[in-house]
């Protein structure tokens, strides 16, 4: 296993620093801290480095959101099979009231 990559979600914010992961193609576990206020979090993806980060949605194109990684006040471990891009951002759906840091684990076999 690879040391964590970390990112935060700055107090106020809903959206973390962006991250790339060395091995998409791996699983990743993220460890989502204590949240100041019970939050949905995901993983967003883009095709580019900085910018056009979507959530994963169901394969019909329908606006179904199949992944979460956590929902509540934390804290938790949530685990996503393969990333479709190396290219990635921790999303809550609430702000929270301090600075947050999140730690994503990738597996290596």
């Amino acid at each position: 296993m690879s040391g964590p990559i970390y990112t935060t979600v700055a107090s106020g914010q809903g959206v973390s620093l962006a991250f790339t992961l060395e091995r998409p193609d791996k699983p990743v576990v993220v460890f989502v801290p204590s949240l100041s206020a019970a939050s949905e979090v995901r993983l967003t993806f883009s095709q580019t480095s900085g910018s056009g980060f979507t959530p994963l949605v169901e394969r019909d194109g329908a606006a179904v959101f199949i992944h979460s990684v956590a929902s509540g006040d934390g804290p938790f471990f949530g685990f996503l099979d393969r990333a479709p891009t190396p290219w990635g951002r921790v999303w809550l759906a609430g702000s929270q009231s301090d600075t947050r840091t999140f730690a994503l684990y990738t597996r290596f076999p």
